[in-house]
């Protein structure tokens, strides 16, 4: 029968009293839940008020607040502005577990003539005071919704455009532009190379009207030669597209 040292049996001893409160704390590391449907608002002119249902799915009361904030994006980033173009009401409630809150969003300002306007809904939870004594964590749960208006002319559609270049990192990068009047919810992109393989960037990504969004493809394979055909395959909306592109 193999023997511990000393040593060997004191690092045993240690290794199991820490692996279990390891174990204790993440047991306690508590957190709400709940849930929102639909999951996207789109205001109009003639709808510009929707309601939303949010019911806490956990097994404890859970506060949540409400805030709306103007999205844009810049240099491929997300940026958001406190406004109050677009209300949400109750801003605060409360739910038992298993209750629903009906929320109202609706717009204050008209829509633009010809292009969307874009905004994001948080709902945040707010944890209720830590128990004296309880060794646990508590995290809060928060959730973002995207939130569009429709212009007075109709709806928006978008239109992208594609290019490949070279990122600082030696790394490809595909990017997206959109020249159209309407976001563009980018899932399931491929890229197919010249010699058969086939790229697949992770994470979806919307591109809001007159922004660019950009992929990371393939770190450290080389650049086709300018003039080199890709093919892009990618769902837009719901839709399935292709599209040709050239490396220039």
């Amino acid at each position: 029968m193999p023997t511990l040292t000393s040593r060997q049996a004191a690092y045993r001893g240690l290794v199991l009293p820490v692996f279990m409160l390891t174990l204790l704390l993440a047991s306690q590391a508590l957190a709400g839940s709940f849930s929102v449907s639909p999951t996207r608002v789109v205001l109009s002119a003639q709808d510009n008020v929707v309601a939303l249902w949010v019911r806490n799915t956990g097994a404890e009361e859970t506060s949540v607040q409400v805030e709306l904030q103007e999205w844009r994006q810049q240099g491929g980033q997300d940026i958001y502005t406190p406004s109050r173009e677009v209300l949400a009401t109750p801003p605060i409630f409360t739910l038992a577990p298993g209750q629903t809150q009906v929320l109202r969003v609706g717009l204050r300002r008209p829509p633009e003539r010809d292009t969307e306007l874009s905004y994001r809904l948080f709902l945040q939870e707010l944890p209720p005071p830590a128990t004296e004594g309880y060794p646990g964590l508590r995290m809060a749960l928060r959730i973002s919704l995207p939130v569009f208006v429709a212009p007075a002319s109709g709806a928006a559609a978008p239109e992208l455009s594609w290019r490949v270049e070279r990122g600082n990192r030696g790394e490809w990068r595909l990017s997206a532009r959109n020249h159209g009047h309407g976001h563009g919810q980018v899932s399931r992109l491929r890229v197919r190379l010249p010699d058969g393989r086939t790229l697949q960037p992770s994470g979806n990504a919307y591109v809001l009207p007159g922004a660019e969004q950009g992929w990371a493809l393939g770190p450290g394979s080389p650049l086709p030669a300018a003039g080199t055909e890709l093919v892009i395959t990618t769902s837009v909306n719901g839709q399935e597209t292709a599209s040709r592109l050239q490396v220039e």
